[in-house]
């Protein structure tokens, strides 16, 4: 979307412009945190499956071929240290780039959106009450993807099964086409 493209509520676009996915309409919604470093932003999109993330995503994706799913992240443009490595975005970064998030959740109309990770999810879900803000979708914490990968990576399958028994346990007629 153009309004996201542009914008420029921070410097972190200086790093790399808003790395998105072409916005459409889809059933699930995945919010990870921030954008990571691309060659070409116009050929890769947020939790990409050449991340350890994208890839258990990929694999729930692939299990579940009657949904729609839309890639984003909390904070689109890249977050940099002084040494140019990649960092957690601050909250007033996170808090600026909230606009862009909720103008993607009125375009895409999730019916379930999965915050991946703690930050996300704390951040997200205090922004949505202190501001009033009423979402339709059902929204759901879980643990980061890449942390699964990393630490618990003999409970891949667990973590799969629990995200298809909670997009399953929602009214299928309000998911399916």
């Amino acid at each position: 979307m153009k309004k996201i493209q542009e914008c420029r509520q921070c410097n972190l676009c200086k790093n790399q412009k808003p790395l998105l996915e072409k916005i459409k309409q889809s059933d699930i919604m995945w919010v990870g945190l921030s954008a990571k470093k691309v060659s070409d932003i116009n050929t890769s999109i947020p939790l990409q499956d050449d991340t350890n993330s994208g890839k258990i995503i990929k694999q729930i994706e692939e299990s579940l071929p009657n949904y729609t799913f839309y890639k984003t992240n909390l904070t689109k443009c890249l977050p940099l240290d002084n040494q140019n490595k990649i960092r957690y975005p601050k909250k007033e970064e996170m808090g600026k780039c909230m606009p862009n998030l909720l103008l993607e959740i009125n375009i895409v109309k999730p019916k379930v959106i999965f915050l991946l990770g703690k930050k996300v999810y704390d951040f997200i879900t205090k922004y949505i009450d202190q501001n009033k803000i009423k979402i339709d979708a059902k929204i759901y914490y879980l643990e980061h993807p890449s942390y699964i990968y990393i630490y618990k990576r003999k409970y891949i399958n667990d973590y799969i099964n629990k995200v298809q028994n909670i997009i399953n346990s929602v009214d299928k007629t309000t998911l399916l086409k």
